[in-house]
């Protein structure tokens, strides 16, 4: 496989130095106006030189007619964009952000982690999980699951394949693959299929990871646009080793002539079998029905169907397997405590999730209206969740039920308001609730928009805080329910690339992983209140063919020692562009990244979680990346060099105690979309 992507690869760099033979023709060739839209006129009469791609084919093939199918002829959505209706999006086609392929480096939500893609990671900024009821709280390979939420249902005219490849240059570190294919059966009918691969040997010695995702999806919706079907079937499967830290600690404050693949890990040992790692199998089986009642108006040329009435069923069953593997006794000192086996550790947990939701929706709406406004929209619901928990010799079964409710009324197209209710009523976890408001008000296309929004939430702790059963780890513990209260206010306005919002947590009972007298983690619950002020602001700027992009995060809260974030983050990108030949679209600049000082977190490698430890700081410098990215109409490619600036202020950094995260690598990635 790897040998067939260097040659696709390959032929990309050969096409892109044919273009400038084929400029002769470029009243011809389709441009893209870098929304995924054909700019060309298809009416445009041609000169003795000028031959269109559809009279070309006409002299070759004898045929009357054919169709040059691009991104225009292919549309998605996704769940949540068909509660109301069928809400479908263009592709994009464009290479706009194609360079940040990293999910733990997201720009807008970085993280801390292990310094590997495919190791354990926490979010950097402050950032609430809004669930209630039961959590089994194991987070740390999150944003390396897909579940049914992250299925994209195609609307193809033409079959279409999607190819993606990163890799870094002359080395193993963190490879990535994945081939999706979708067509349309019937005109209603849609059906497709993605496979995904992601591998890391990572920087330092023991430091590797194999991810597998793969989902498949089924799109039906009847002629008359009452009926839909969805079906969905993700397997994840995540293989993560532990290496439990290094042993040098000043790895980048002390001259060294070691190599970082020979530093010495505290779980690793290449001549030894039986070294520590992660096996993760999180698995969802998808279904959800859509049958529209009474009247329903069809607009946008009878493509989408506006109800007055929805009823709905969704059935999902998810099955999530932990397992945490090492073939050894630690004579590190890294675990103290041997519960259960002496000679290895070999610990499970399992989870079993069935859900059944029902939800009826009724709207009313005026005679003249606008895609989802001018309308008032009640939905009710009722949510059966079946638990079955297994942790070595902990068993537990239970249900619980919850009521579901959303109100949203379009004052009019300027205004809306929308309010939202969650609350358990049957079951071990009943009083958790969630209740939210949100409310938009556009002022003007030229002044922009204002969001108004609040929730209140109680949520019951999650298992790993009270219960834990493994080999090294041992409680049985009752903490009160997290309370959290939000305001926030923020600010849009499109025309100038500007966007800001100011969020206040009021968080009672916190809770969170501490560590006791021996060092050993601990879970642990604030009893006062915690505040936090979060304040974010993105602006961008465009001089002639300069752009800079900024993101700003400003964070203050008076549990610093408890929360442990940094007070400030920004994200800068800057950049020019160029379009080369007519054709071919490209960009290059800098990416720079900072974080403020913060008390760094350890990490217990059995059980994937951060805690609170020592008060270890870290200096911090400005990271930054250089990169160039193209577009040629059905291709992207980006080349980058991470970390450009190593040597410069210091020789490298850390956001976990003990564990160095990456030094400069260069890297490419190409992706590559086929319509026919």
């Amino acid at each position: 496989m790897y040998n067939m992507l260097r040659k696709i690869f390959f032929l990309f760099f050969i096409l892109v130095n044919t273009l400038q033979a084929f400029a002769q023709f470029g009243s011809t060739l389709r441009r893209n106006d870098g929304f995924g839209f054909d700019t060309t006129s298809t009416n445009k009469p041609t000169s003795n030189r000028d031959i269109s791609v559809d009279s070309l084919r006409k002299q070759l093939d004898g045929k009357k007619d054919s169709v040059v199918f691009n991104a225009k002829y292919i549309k998605f959505t996704k769940a949540a964009f068909l509660e109301d209706s069928t809400r479908l999006f263009n592709l994009d086609t464009t290479a706009k952000d194609f360079q940040h392929f990293n999910p733990l480096n997201d720009p807008h939500s970085p993280t801390m982690n292990l310094g590997v893609l495919g190791m354990a990671f926490r979010p950097m900024l402050f950032e609430p999980r809004k669930d209630i009821g039961f959590d089994i709280g194991l987070h740390y390979f999150d944003r390396y699951i897909e579940g049914p939420q992250d299925i994209k249902y195609y609307q193809a005219r033409a079959r279409y394949t999607e190819l993606y490849y990163v890799s870094p240059f002359g080395g193993k570190q963190e490879e990535m693959f994945h081939v999706l294919h979708s067509q349309n059966i019937k005109p209603n009918w849609n059906m497709g299929a993605k496979y995904a691969k992601t591998g890391s040997q990572g920087y330092y010695a023991g430091q590797v990871s194999d991810i597998l995702n793969a989902s498949l999806w089924n799109w039906y919706q009847s002629k008359s646009k009452r009926y839909t079907l969805l079906v969905s079937a993700n397997f994840n499967t995540i293989k993560s080793n532990e290496t439990g830290s290094i042993f040098n600690d000043s790895v980048f404050t002390a001259k060294t002539i070691v190599e970082p693949l020979f530093e010495r890990t505290r779980l690793y040992n290449s001549r030894e079998a039986g070294n520590a790692r992660h096996n993760v199998k999180n698995n969802t089986i998808f279904v959800k029905q859509f049958y529209n009642i009474g009247k329903q108006r069809l607009v946008d040329s009878g493509e989408v169907a506006l109800p007055t009435q929805r009823v709905s069923y969704a059935f999902s069953y998810n099955r999530q397997k932990y397992n945490f593997r090492y073939g050894r006794v630690d004579t590190t000192g890294l675990f103290k405590n041997y519960y259960i086996y002496q000679d290895s550790t070999s610990d499970s947990t399992r989870l079993d999730h069935v859900r059944n939701e029902f939800a009826y929706s009724f709207y009313i709406r005026g005679k003249r209206i606008s895609f989802l406004k001018n309308e008032v929209k009640v939905n009710a619901g009722l949510v059966q969740d079946y638990y079955r928990y297994n942790q070595y010799t902990y068993n537990k079964n239970f249900q619980t039920l919850t009521l579901k409710g959303n109100v949203t009324y379009g004052l009019s197209n300027r205004i809306n308001l929308n309010v939202g209710l969650q609350q358990i009523f049957q079951g071990p976890y009943i009083g958790d609730f969630l209740y939210e408001a949100n409310s938009e008000v556009k002022l003007s296309n030229s002044v922009g928009s204002i969001f108004l929004g609040a929730y209140s939430q109680n949520q019951s702790p999650a298992v790993n805080y009270e219960m834990q059963t493994s080999n090294h780890r041992r409680w049985d513990l009752n903490f009160d329910r997290t309370k959290t209260q939000n305001l926030s206010f923020a600010y849009s306005n499109p025309k100038f690339d500007l966007k800001a919002k100011a969020e206040y947590f009021l968080v009672s009972n916190y809770l969170y992983f501490g560590a006791d007298a021996n060092g050993d983690i601990t879970p642990a619950q604030v009893s006062g209140n915690i505040n936090m002020l979060k304040l974010t602001l993105s602006k961008d700027f465009h001089v002639g063919k300069l752009t800079l992009e900024n993101y700003i995060v400003y964070q203050k809260t008076d549990y610093e020692s408890v929360l442990r974030t940094p007070e400030i983050y920004t994200f800068h990108s800057l950049y020019m562009h160029q379009d080369l030949f007519k054709v071919l679209k490209m960009d290059f600049g800098f990416d720079i990244k900072y974080f403020g000082k913060y008390t760094a977190n350890s990490y217990a490698p059995d059980i994937g979680q951060f805690y609170n430890k020592d008060n270890t700081r870290f200096d911090t410098w400005p990271i930054v990346d250089a990169w160039v990215r193209t577009n040629w109409k059905r291709a992207n490619l980006f080349v980058r060099y991470d970390y450009l600036n190593k040597g410069l202020f210091s020789r490298g950094y850390y956001t976990v105690d003990r564990y160095p995260m990456p030094y400069s690598v260069a890297r490419f990635g190409l992706s590559w979309n086929f319509y026919d």
